[in-house]
């Protein structure tokens, strides 16, 4: 089975109706949550920066919201950073200049776990060789 992981800047878009890119970002978690797109896996990091970002610039509410539904939605698993993800994100952090730390750690997780496919709206992951970027409704597994 083909496996992908979603980056916050997807998860937030899908919450704020007014992000450039509400209208993707809501049909990938719609599809996400309907079982029409291979489960994707939240690394405990993403999930902290998406309910941060949203408490900070929108409300506690609507982070609570996020939360829960991620939680409860058997579109996403949530998986614990470790610390040998964190240890090789900081190395991946140091070579590619337009990757947040987050990002790296993403990479570092995808890399371990032979993940290709990431959906997000940040480029800067086109980079990584190893890694395919999706930002529109596509099912890698067809």
């Amino acid at each position: 089975m083909v496996q992908a992981v979603v980056d916050a800047n997807v998860l937030i878009a899908a919450r704020l109706s007014r992000d450039q890119h509400h209208d993707r970002a809501l049909e990938l978690a719609t599809a996400f949550d309907s079982g029409a797109l291979p489960p994707c896996y939240v690394p405990s990091d993403v999930l902290e920066e998406v309910v941060n970002y949203l408490q900070a610039r929108s409300t506690h509410g609507r982070a609570v919201e996020t939360l829960d539904a991620l939680l409860e939605s058997s579109g996403y698993e949530i998986v614990q950073t470790s610390k040998r993800d964190f240890d090789a994100g900081r190395s991946v952090f140091r070579v590619y200049e337009g990757l947040s730390l987050t990002d790296a750690i993403i990479v570092s997780f995808m890399q371990r776990t032979g993940i290709e496919y990431i959906y997000s709206f940040d480029d800067d992951f086109d980079a990584v060789d190893d890694i395919s970027r999706l930002d529109t409704l596509v099912n890698p597994s067809k």
